[in-house]
């Protein structure tokens, strides 16, 4: 997380005449506000209001006992400009302040105003901006607008997680002051980001090409098929996630007219892996086969490896950040319908990705970490020009974040084992549950286990 300093900016001058005009002879300076990305807009200030304060806990005692103040946090920073615009053209002014007001800000993105006895501060578009007119004041409008104060993005935030926030030992919600999210929150966040994705797929498809797309989807069905090939377990489950796989290029005939309902088939595909993946994971049946038996048993058979599925799927899904449908394009329609294709997939492979992820109750902190790198690279290589699949992303990745984050991954300990011993030993020595030693070191032999081990 980048470097936030709440301080106010530097002023023009602290002498007022010379912040108000840099020498004598020179017109005022104006107020002004930018919109991200946009020019600044001027006007003139009238006057101007700056809120600030302290969150304090206050307690009370009985008895006499008064009370106590405890400080918690500095409060928000409120910015209130209010202005005129003037002149023969005001209405054209008027009208570009206002267009300026309705660009989004927000901390990743903040707008400007720019004060002449304050400076310039990043600021966030607040509530209820008013614009007023009088019938006896022509030629000019009355500007009042509320801001707050540009702070650091929750998304921020989350890029420093796992890494830092599990270093220091910290979890998010001790970071932020914010509950953990629930499971609830993070399946909403991977819904809006499916529909985003699928709403903008259907826009940029209005003009297609459909042999680059016949085309394109059969190259996504073998990925997908290459996918589930790294997949072990039951046949009923594998069978559910081919069904859904082979269910995309199934309906090629009907979606040369309908790419809503491709997208929407792919994410199903996608969303049938990462479930498939889990229902492998928890099936007792499964667990029951590949451990041979009672570990605690003095007569248990050595355990056979675990498949590691979330590990083999996600290598796949998330090296799709250059992924690239083998089509030649020759026209801009082929070119487009490509373009669109690839980026669906990339979108439907983060969609998998942070479902699996999600999803893992035993991840070491050196894979969190690789794992995360390739998620943020995987997310760039998207389109994110849709302001709601930008939105989307970001929210899935923040309540993933999160979700890590609540695992406590700082916890994590290693110890380098010389000499071979056996599993129970270990677990009693370590004073680490005997499963959860299994879960983080993948050990397949419960008899001779030798090297780096890794514990909570």
């Amino acid at each position: 997380m980048s470097e936030f300093d709440a301080a106010l900016p530097s002023p023009y001058s602290e002498n007022w005449r010379e912040a108000y005009k840099k020498q004598d002879g020179d017109s005022p300076r104006l107020a002004s506000y930018q919109a991200p990305g946009g020019e600044a807009i001027p006007f003139i200030q009238k006057s101007f209001r700056f809120t600030g304060g302290q969150s304090k806990d206050t307690a009370e005692y009985p008895f006499g006992g008064l009370w106590s103040n405890e400080y918690l946090n500095e409060k928000p920073q409120s910015l209130t400009v209010d202005g005129f615009l003037r002149g023969p053209s005001y209405i054209a002014e008027r009208n570009k302040l206002i267009e300026a007001l309705r660009v989004p800000t927000d901390d990743d993105h903040p707008g400007y105003i720019d004060l002449p006895f304050w400076g310039r501060f990043p600021v966030v578009v607040g509530d209820n901006y008013e614009v007023s007119e009088n019938t006896d004041e022509q030629g000019q409008c009355a500007v009042s607008i509320p801001f707050t104060r540009a702070g650091v993005s929750i998304s921020e935030r989350m890029d420093a997680l796992p890494p830092t926030a599990a270093r220091a030992g910290v979890s998010i919600s001790e970071r932020t002051g914010a509950l953990p999210p629930t499971a609830a929150q993070f399946e909403n966040a991977a819904e809006n980001l499916q529909a985003a994705a699928i709403d903008d797929f259907e826009t940029g498809l209005k003009e297609k090409d459909n042999l680059t797309f016949a085309s394109a989807t059969g190259q996504i069905k073998k990925s997908l098929l290459n996918v589930l090939g790294r997949i072990q377990g039951a046949k009923t489950a594998l069978s559910a996630m081919t069904g859904e796989v082979l269910g995309v290029i199934n309906l090629v005939n009907d979606i040369i007219l309908a790419p809503r309902e491709f997208a929407q088939a792919l994410f199903n595909a996608a969303a049938s892996i990462a479930g498939g993946i889990l229902q492998i994971k928890n099936s007792i049946a499964l667990y029951g086969r590949e451990r041979g038996g009672s570990s605690g048993s003095a007569t248990s058979k050595p355990s056979l490896p675990m498949p590691d599925n979330e590990r083999n799927a996600l290598i796949l899904f998330l090296s799709a950040s250059d992924y690239a449908v083998p089509v030649e394009t020759a026209t801009v329609s082929q070119a487009n319908t490509k373009k669109a294709m690839e980026n669906l997939y990339r979108t439907t492979a983060f969609f998998a990705s942070a479902q699996i992820i999600a999803n893992m109750d035993s991840i070491t902190y050196k894979n969190a970490s690789g794992y995360w790198r390739l998620l943020k690279k995987l997310e760039e290589s998207i389109n994110r020009e849709n302001p709601a699949v930008y939105a989307a992303l970001r929210d899935v990745r923040a309540a993933l974040s999160r979700k890590l984050s609540g695992q406590k991954l700082s916890r994590e300990m290693s110890r380098n084992i010389s000499i071979p011993v056996p599993l129970l030993y270990l677990a009693n020595y370590l004073g680490c549950d005997e499963d959860k030693l299994r879960e983080l070191n993948r050990i397949a032999d419960s008899f001779v286990i030798e090297g780096r081990v890794i514990y909570v």
